[in-house]
């Protein structure tokens, strides 16, 4: 853990995430200690002290704070806090020796956002947190109820805001109302994640499309607004929510496919500081949760992003032993099937008939795990028929594109083929998750892909996507053979 602090005390220094801060004081009477003051906790949620040196009853300092946020002040065995905005410029603190826990005046470009979040904590401190937020969730019946209870709150807090109008730095005002703005989408990201948790059935509780219109991936992107600790909760529970939506709301299969696609979108949609903000949290989040090859797979990717020194530092140093172990479980792997790696299963046909993997021996296959409800499926359905288009005469009858649906009924699996005009030979192994194809090729996550040989062996169990470029010649080389 200390290791862990200091790489994020050397994090503070990063422009991005502080903000110079002219703090002075003065000390009425005895002064003969020096005050610590505790900063408001940072992206991640670690606390930093530092010393604050008295002479001649008088203290300054010029700090930097990660986000804006509570500072304690201690001084010998009593402490009092105030508000610190880290775009103030510059704040004073007056107090008597003996009475820092009563007498303690606030004062300078600061003191009037100070005065306000005291009274806003005072009046709304209890419930402004996401703690209350997922207890309300647990608890409320409907979205609905949710909704209207939020919003209540959030108006009374905006009242209370205006009461101070023409007294606050205008973009202290515009980040404070979109604060609360974050705050309100969070309830509603909070109250579908408890009714997920505690459902028994396989799709996620969706929310309704009219009350999240407000947000998308622009909105998200921007990286202003990680100064707001409900934007930065809103964040991961965004991406988690628009990684269930890819997947027509269906639950995922285990945690670690959940993380492995929320990465993989996340990448599609996220930029600069917010893509290097959600990547860090991520691991350190999923540390224990995921196979510590999916936690290399992120941090590399985050070190190949620009400005990410301090971020891989970060989980580099902190997650030093999990980086480098090997993976706890493995998975039912295709490459550890007797008879040199080869495979059968059984499959329907469109038909109505069954047939086996095997009956396709003397042919390249690629194989295509998919489902009708799965979004990054369909999109790679294009680049399959493009792909099958640079193939000639003699390939395409070498190469067979067999695409095994994990779909629960044959009707909406005959459809999604004939929605998406996917062409190639095709087979059913109903039952999503708990399908004998997610059993019999260890599949966790969808699309997933495979390649066998002509003589039937698996070649490579994880193989690139019809969109990779990799693809085609991989095709071509084994057609040849």
């Amino acid at each position: 853990m200390q290791k862990y602090l200091g790489v994020l005390l050397s994090f503070l220094t990063s422009a991005a995430l502080s903000q110079p801060i002219q703090l002075t004081g003065t000390i009425n009477g005895i002064a003969d200690e020096n005050l610590q003051a505790e900063l408001p906790k940072d992206w991640f949620g670690q606390s930093h002290t530092l010393d604050l040196t008295v002479e001649s009853n008088a203290f300054w300092k010029q700090i930097e704070i990660p986000t804006s946020g509570w500072v304690i002040l201690k001084y010998k065995d009593k402490d009092n806090r105030f508000y610190l905005w880290k775009k103030s410029e510059a704040l004073k603190i007056d107090f008597e020796s003996d009475f820092l826990d009563t007498d303690f005046k606030v004062s300078g470009k600061g003191a009037t956002i100070d005065s306000l979040a005291k009274q806003i904590e005072e009046k709304f401190g209890s419930k402004l947190n996401t703690i209350w937020l997922e207890e309300q969730a647990i608890e409320a019946s409907n979205v609905d109820a949710m909704e209207m209870e939020i919003f209540r709150l959030r108006n009374d807090v905006v009242h209370a805001l205006e009461k101070f109008e023409g007294e606050l730095p205008s973009e202290f005002e515009k980040a404070f109302k979109n604060h609360l703005g974050y705050y309100y989408y969070l309830s509603l990201f909070k109250f579908s994640e408890a009714k997920t948790k505690k459902s028994s059935i396989p799709k996620a509780t969706e929310i309704p499309k009219v009350l999240i219109e407000g947000l998308s991936w622009e909105r998200m992107n921007k990286a202003s607004e990680l100064d707001s600790e409900f934007f930065r909760e809103l964040l991961m529970q965004f991406v988690a929510y628009k990684t269930l939506e890819e997947y027509d709301f269906m639950k995922f299969a285990t945690e670690e496919s959940a993380v492995q696609e929320a990465f993989n979108l996340a990448r599609e949609n996220l930029e600069g500081e917010v893509l290097r903000y959600f990547l860090t949290q991520t691991m350190l989040e999923n540390a224990q949760n995921v196979q510590p090859s999916l936690l290399r797979q992120i941090h590399s990717f985050l070190k190949q992003t620009e400005k990410s020194d301090v971020f891989v530092k970060l989980t580099s140093d902190s997650l030093v032993n999990r980086l480098s172990a090997k993976d706890g479980e493995v998975e039912v792997a295709v490459a550890e099937e007797k008879d040199h790696n080869r495979i059968d299963i059984e499959l329907e046909g469109v038909d109505g008939k069954t047939f086996n993997l095997s009956d396709l021996k003397g042919k390249v296959v690629y194989l295509d795990i998919w489902a009708s409800w799965c979004g990054p499926c369909r999109k790679e359905f294009p680049h399959a028929k493009a792909l099958k288009s640079k193939l000639s005469k003699k390939e395409k009858k070498n190469i067979e594109f067999l695409y095994i649906s994990i779909d629960n009924t044959e009707t909406v699996w005959k459809m999604a083929i004939k929605k998406h005009g996917i062409e190639g030979k095709h087979g059913l192994s109903k039952g999503g998750w708990g399908s004998k194809a997610t059993a019999k090729f260890g599949v966790k996550s969808i699309p997933r892909y495979l390649i066998l040989d002509k003589k039937g062996k698996v070649v490579d169990g994880n193989a690139p996507r019809a969109s990779d470029p990799r693809l085609l010649e991989i095709l071509k080389k084994l057609a040849a053979q």
